[in-house]
């Protein structure tokens, strides 16, 4: 999480976010790993990856799986074909993010992945070149 609303100027309630006019504050004791400038492509790589001696900044937690299990990966942010935004460049090239996924196949360290960007980008998804089956 990038973390430039709870405390945004702009916030009627600062220090607090809310999914609704009148829900609970979500914000308040959330943990947060990465943040601002923390936030890269790298650091979102290698996290996937599980290479912990490899995060330059942040909290160093990363995805430790093994093979039985099942990992959801959720990534919501502008885009356009073959690219997703990232707050700080560069930016995520489906190619890239292509290399990665396979690296984590490889790897064995998974049961099942799924990854489910959310874009801008009505009829294709930045990740439309991202592939759909990794073997």
């Amino acid at each position: 999480m990038y973390d430039d609303i709870a405390h945004n100027p702009d916030n009627p309630k600062p220090g607090v976010i809310v999914n609704s006019p009148h829900s609970e504050d979500v914000y308040k004791g959330f943990p947060k790993d990465y943040v601002g400038d923390q936030v890269t492509t790298y650091n979102f790589y290698v996290v996937i990856l599980g290479d912990k001696t490899a995060v330059t900044r942040g909290s160093r937690n990363v995805v430790k799986s093994g093979p039985n299990d099942c990992i959801f990966i959720f990534y919501s942010v502008h885009g356009a074909a073959g690219i997703l935004g990232m707050p700080n460049v560069p930016y995520i090239f489906a190619n890239d993010l292509n290399n990665v996924l396979k690296k984590k196949h490889v790897s064995e360290t998974y049961k099942s992945l799924v990854n489910d960007p959310l874009s801008c980008l009505p009829k294709c998804s930045p990740y439309c070149n991202i592939s759909r089956n990794i073997t």
